[in-house]
């Protein structure tokens, strides 16, 4: 009877872990019904296939549950027996599964996931794979539960830009692997700027063997770099040669991700200029044609007024088309400076001869005339939402990344532009993400990882036909202080997950709190685990103070992102502990003091760094 006893114990205690781990989804489903009973998964659980899918989700699914569980399982097409211990994939057509989604179903035999689609399947396993406790096992329980999902957004974005600081094949494969398992769909690979070429175009050799490589300013302040000389090696760079943007393709393919090439003209293009002079706006220039080494990069963009420049970007386009089975084919578009134009023989030219009253409007003929060169390749040009300017360009998609004086996040839908969200106040993580001066280098905008999380893509001004123009939201970074691998994960993880949340689930099942606690309970450990470098920035302890002149005190502040924990600090110069003062609300101390301040759990563990600061 006590063996007994102990064993509805232990079976109880096992159970009751598996409930917890279901508060644990990013992105967060839309239904989750969690029952009694569960499903046990072993060596001998089949794995039941649609035949279609075979080719490309078998070998997937069966190296990702070795790799979570450390079983060996088995995959067949045929049915499966009555009462036996199996996973099954089942293609639907019920309408209330859309595209991409899925419902997924765990019992006591049997794990059941529906779908219409290779992608609902891919979302599908993606969650199952949360809801299996983590560690390797013989046997493995999970909690038998009822999980019915769709996507909000069909585009779910992450930008890498890899030209500032070039980052190598294996670390484009791996970001996508863990991406992907977020339910991000749209991989947006900024390859080319003004600091690097990154992509092989056998037309123009020159691009990559002069534009991928640059001078050396390694430990320079990004915008301290003096220009290149030419004299001077060119050591820092690198590109992705044809093949190996293929490989990426059909690696991001498997996971269903779509791979958006950028092509970023006509501003930005000083590598391009540096490798082909000849398309600069003066034949006769005195500019610095090498390759920018960063900051900022004078005489960079594009001749609008040559018809060689066209020429040239619709050879490179036919390329870049060919190459990315990607209906999309992002041209940039933003921030050119047009200061040579207005001087350019050739602008003014075209200008006078088309009747434009601006280089506003010859910066959109230049769009439009590329949107032909794009459009005739059979693919959708994307632009940043400065190609609204002037005339626009009718058929393209929009970048609404500006905010303040310029609203394209409003102007964009409501003028029937198809339009992706890339707010940079809420999706630009180049920003750091705690205290700037507790973060690495970076622009001196703290965007926490809570302001990620909250962000509403879908303006309050837009209709219900407008906002229909939304198709997602995508969060970018820009590689001007991401050198190495290490600090590139840093700035991704763990807001792109935040971003994947903001676009895959609907506002009413958001919840700041639940996802920081799924953070904690799951998705660190699984970061860290597949070697993921992970920022734990979301424990910081913000710190304010300001000083009363006239009663000679210090007024001070403390904040912290998250939830459910407390701060301590000290005036000391010691480090805090659960044993110094707890804060709750703002205090007075001496001018000059050394404060320090750390988030602790009810266990008194310190969470992440001690904030350290002198009030003066």
């Amino acid at each position: 009877m006590k063996i007994n006893l102990l064993f509805v114990f232990l079976i109880a205690l096992v159970f009751s872990s598996g409930l917890k781990a279901q508060n644990n989804f990013i992105p967060q489903p839309e239904s989750v019904v969690i029952k009694q009973g569960n499903f046990i998964l072993s060596n001998t659980t089949k794995i039941f296939l649609p035949k279609k899918f075979q080719k490309d989700l078998k070998p997937y699914l069966l190296a990702k549950l070795k790799e979570d569980t450390g079983l060996t399982l088995k995959t067949e097409s045929k049915r499966p027996r009555i009462n036996s211990n199996y996973i099954q994939f089942q293609t639907t057509k019920e309408a209330k599964v859309e595209s991409e989604g899925y419902t997924l179903e765990v019992s006591d035999l049997k794990i059941i996931i529906k779908a219409k689609d290779y992608a609902g399947f891919f979302n599908g396993f993606q969650t199952l794979r949360q809801a299996i406790p983590l560690g390797l096992a013989e046997s493995i329980v999970i909690p038998n539960l009822i999980i019915k999902d769709n996507p909000r957004f069909n585009w779910r974005g992450v930008m890498l830009d890899v030209s500032r600081h070039f980052q190598p094949k294996a670390f484009i494969l791996k970001q996508i692997d863990v991406l992907s398992s977020y339910k991000i769909n749209k991989f947006h690979w900024h390859l080319v700027d003004d600091q690097g070429w990154r992509i092989e175009i056998k037309k123009y050799p020159n691009l990559t063997k002069k534009g991928a490589w640059r001078g050396d300013r390694t430990g320079i302040t990004w915008w301290s770099r003096k220009p290149a000389t030419a004299e001077e090696p060119k050591s820092v760079g690198g590109f992705y040669t044809q093949d190996e943007i293929k490989e990426v393709i059909e690696y991001a393919r498997v996971r269903n991700v779509e791979v958006i090439p950028e092509i970023d003209v006509p501003g930005h293009s000083k590598a391009l200029v540096a490798s082909y002079p000849e398309l600069f706006c003066y034949d006769d220039a005195k500019a610095n044609f090498e390759v920018a080494v960063g900051g900022k990069a004078p005489d960079n963009a594009l001749c609008a007024g040559k018809e060689t420049t066209y020429e040239f970007l619709e050879n490179v386009i036919k390329e870049v088309a060919e190459l990315f089975p990607s209906q999309y084919l992002h041209i940039g578009g933003d921030e050119c400076n047009k200061t040579n134009w207005k001087k350019c023989p050739y602008c003014q030219k075209v200008k006078t001869e088309n009747n434009l009253k601006d280089e506003e409007e010859l910066q959109s003929h230049f769009i439009q005339k590329v949107n032909k060169i794009v459009t005739a390749q059979k693919k959708i040009m994307i632009g940043w939402d400065e190609i609204l300017s002037g005339k626009g360009a009718k058929g393209a998609t929009i970048m609404a990344w500006r905010r303040g004086k310029h609203s394209p996040q409003i102007d964009a839908p409501k003028e029937g532009y198809p339009t992706i969200m890339t707010s940079y106040i809420y999706s630009y993580i180049s920003q750091v993400q705690g205290p700037s001066f507790m973060e690495p280098e970076g622009p001196n905008v703290v965007l926490p990882l809570s302001k990620v999380y909250n962000h509403e893509p879908i303006p309050l001004e837009l209709t219900a036909e407008e906002a229909s123009n939304v198709l997602g939201n995508e969060t970018c970074l820009w590689g001007e202080f991401t050198p190495t691998e290490a600090h590139c994960e840093y700035m991704l993880y763990p807001r792109a997950l935040a971003s994947a949340e903001v676009s895959w689930s609907q506002p009413k099942v958001k919840d700041w709190s639940r996802f920081q606690s799924a953070l904690e309970k799951w998705h660190f450990k699984r970061l860290e685990t597949a070697k993921v470098n992970v920022a734990k920035s979301m424990y910081s302890v913000y710190l304010s103070f300001a000083i009363d002149e006239l009663h000679n005190e210090a007024i001070v502040y403390l904040q912290t992102e998250t939830v459910g924990y407390d701060i301590y600090y000290t005036t000391d110069g010691t480090d805090p502990t659960i044993n110094a003062t707890k804060y709750d609300e703002n205090f007075k101390t001496s001018p000059k003091t050394l404060l320090k301040a750390g988030l602790f759990d009810k266990s008194g563990e310190l969470l992440g760094e001690i904030t350290e600061l002198r009030l003066k």
